[in-house]
């Protein structure tokens, strides 16, 4: 019996020590499991916690970039496009923002302010068949005023005779900028309506898409001083353009693909939260190159932007944030 059980103990030594060494391996792995289980676990909540603060922070308001990019939002939700104060349409591959005909009515009611009524729109409409600029400048604090009023009904912002009017025109890849008072440019306006009748409608107008039809478009460079300011040009940290070939039911269209900075993506975040269904609208230097509806909430550090038919203003728009990345 002593004979059996030192034979069976040296057996046991013998095999133990491959087993020993199995287990060894067994808790190392389970350690660096362990370990990088933990890591995961730190990095998960650091990234939580980061994207809470992020996501949470108050922002101030944007100004527009007028020599740059700006991204604007046009508050166009309502299921009725036409019951909204603008209308983005898509046509000829180009994209351009117009004030309905009810956006129209419903700023000169006449409610709102003694300059709120129909005479003075019909002047504004007629400055803006003889001088566009001039006319359009007129109506921007008009509209600014309603949009507003739609962001925060509580908002009051008088428009008076005293209101300043900016008149934006770029010369040579300078832009200049002269001021005067909206009364003033009323009376002078006032007595040139019957002249305005027979001015064709595209009079005084420009590639801006600066022409006075039912729908009044609304150019790019009035358009970012009229509505929010979601993001400008400094938000995004690099763009490239996919090219999707032709198909039976549409020819070549493109994807931009936008990367956005932290505060870019806090900043989309928190307005697409607020705004799901509504129009961003994209500007250069003045000019709409495209438009995106937002479907949904979106938390994302990256943006994808088509498909869009304008091969020229695709590329435009990724040239004009990767020249600002120097990218």
């Amino acid at each position: 019996m002593g004979l059996f059980s030192e034979e069976s103990r040296e057996q046991s030594e013998v095999v133990s020590a491959p087993e020993r060494m199995r287990l060894t391996r067994e808790r190392g792995t389970r350690r660096l499991l362990m370990l990088f289980a933990a890591l995961l676990l730190v990095w998960f909540v650091y990234g939580k916690i980061k994207d809470h603060i992020l996501l949470s922070k108050v922002w101030p308001p944007l100004v527009p970039d007028e020599q740059g990019l700006t991204v604007v939002g046009t508050l166009d939700s309502r299921g009725s496009y036409e019951r909204n104060l603008f209308i983005v349409i898509q046509s000829n591959k180009q994209s351009r923002v117009a004030l309905t005909n009810f956006g129209w009515q419903s700023i000169f009611t006449g409610t709102q302010g003694e300059l709120f009524d129909e005479r003075v729109g019909s002047i504004i409409k007629s400055a803006i068949q003889v001088d566009s600029l001039t006319g359009y400048a007129m109506l921007e604090p008009f509209v600014k005023a309603q949009v507003d009023r739609l962001m925060d009904p509580r908002r009051v912002v008088p428009v008076t005779r005293d209101t300043v009017v900016v008149i934006r025109e770029e010369r040579n890849g300078v832009l200049r900028k002269r001021e005067a008072r909206l009364g003033a440019l009323l009376d002078r306006f006032q007595d040139r309506r019957e002249v305005a009748r027979e001015v064709p409608e595209d009079g005084g107008g420009s590639a801006s898409g600066r022409e006075v039809e039912e729908r009044i478009n609304i150019p790019g460079e009035n358009l970012i001083h009229i509505c929010p300011v979601v993001l400008t040009g400094r938000h995004f940290s690099a763009a490239y353009v996919e090219e999707h070939p032709p198909n039976l039911l549409q020819g070549k269209t493109y994807t931009v693909h936008l990367s956005l900075t932290p505060e870019g993506r806090s900043r989309f975040y928190q307005w697409s939260r607020d705004h799901t269904n509504e129009s961003l609208v994209f500007v250069y230097r003045g000019r709409v190159l495209t438009a995106g509806r937002i479907r949904q909430t979106l938390d994302v550090n990256s943006w994808q932007i088509g498909p869009l038919r304008d091969g020229d203003a695709a590329r435009e728009l990724v040239d004009a944030v990767n020249r600002r990345v120097g990218v």
